[in-house]
């Protein structure tokens, strides 16, 4: 778990110092960092994301690149959807997450695939449903 942490924070860092943009596996690709409450914990917790924006809304992954679980900040933000989010250069804004129902995940979902095919392969290495959640202004 400590690598993973390590890795996150170099990108959070990478992504401040350079406005929004990591090197890397992600170059080029479109992160945010979210921002959210630890669903136990109640403390802040930062991670680099991938998002879509796809018809004017923004979409976010729990992919876990394929895992059988969800990212630790799918639970955290389940129980608690008031989330803070880092776009580029944006300051950070408040937003509220809401979690597509199947329908329209599955309408989704594909596009992101269209988007980025590796979460494509992350679906065909997971027995679970992926969750993609909405932004809201909030």
């Amino acid at each position: 778990m400590s690598d993973e942490r390590d890795f996150n924070q170099r990108n959070i860092d990478e992504f401040r110092a350079n406005g929004g943009k990591v090197g890397g596996q992600f170059e080029g690709f479109p992160l945010l960092l979210l921002t959210s409450t630890g669903a136990k914990s109640g403390q802040q917790r930062v991670n680099p994301v991938a998002y879509f924006d796809i018809g004017d809304r923004i979409y976010i992954v729990g992919s876990a690149a394929g895992r059988d679980r969800n990212p630790a900040w799918v639970h955290n933000i389940r129980v608690h959807p008031d989330v803070t989010v880092e776009i580029g250069e944006d300051a950070p804004k408040p937003f509220s997450v809401r979690e597509l129902p199947r329908g329209e995940r599955d309408r989704i979902y594909p596009v992101v695939v269209e988007r980025a095919p590796g979460f494509g392969d992350y679906e065909k290495r997971t027995d679970r449903v992926i969750p993609v959640f909405e932004l809201l202004p909030a």
